[in-house]
């Protein structure tokens, strides 16, 4: 036996590149595809799809690095998947997505345009449950109104304070919040001044919701008595 060492060879640990991740996510697409493919006759053809680069959370406003554009044999008659992602970025999810999974024209909402890329700042207010809609799914448009009482100068005023933002949220407070009987409202609102505006009128006022999603044309007026 020689004397001379013979090197060891150790499997290396370190973490996989972006590109490394990138190119295992469109090997295992692709191989998905070859699978679909076995499956289809030939009223298939090659399609671009749109799938989710990560778990996504319902709620999420969706930003160009959430989903990737990739090609797959897909039957001709399947059209609920987003085949481009400017289908899909800037709306709002309205259930969760995994990471590879399609993302589908009807779980997702339209959002704000202006709110890509930078995105929406997040506001959570307190509000009596007499005073919002029954129920409120994440992706539906509100507009929040607040009433200001007579102690003011001109008295009693009603103001529009957030027009058509984004629910992100929609929870019963009672176990979590003092067992207050108020809901948690949380919004997405494109505008700092406007979220600003609403945390402060959330103290001083009694805050109203009004549902708007399918009344997106309706003028919701400001009254001083």
């Amino acid at each position: 036996m020689s004397d001379v060492e013979q090197p060891v060879l150790r499997p290396s640990r370190r973490l996989p590149s972006g590109r490394a991740v990138l190119g295992g996510l469109l090997i295992t697409l692709a191989v998905l595809g070859v699978l679909l493919a076995s499956r289809l006759g030939d009223n298939a053809t090659i399609r671009d799809v749109v799938v989710a680069r990560t778990d996504l959370a319902p709620g999420t406003v969706i930003e160009p690095e959430h989903v990737a554009q990739i090609q797959l044999r897909l039957a001709e008659d399947v059209d609920w998947v987003a085949t481009d992602p400017s289908q899909v970025v800037g709306s709002v999810l309205l259930g969760p997505v995994a990471q590879l999974e399609f993302l589908q024209l009807s779980n997702v909402a339209e959002g704000l345009p202006d709110a890509v890329p930078s995105g929406l700042a997040v506001v959570s207010i307190e509000v009596d449950a007499g005073r919002t809609p029954v129920s409120l799914a994440a992706g539906e448009l509100v507009s929040v109104v607040a009433t200001y009482d007579s102690n003011r100068e001109l008295g009693p005023e009603t103001r529009l304070i957030a027009e058509e933002a984004i629910v992100l949220s929609y929870d019963n407070g009672d176990t979590e919040f003092g067992g207050t009987g108020d809901t948690v409202l949380r919004l997405g609102i494109a505008d700092g001044a406007v979220a600003s505006e609403l945390v402060m009128a959330s103290i001083l006022a009694d805050v109203s919701v009004i549902g708007v999603t399918g009344a997106p044309e309706v003028e919701i007026p400001e009254i001083t008595s």
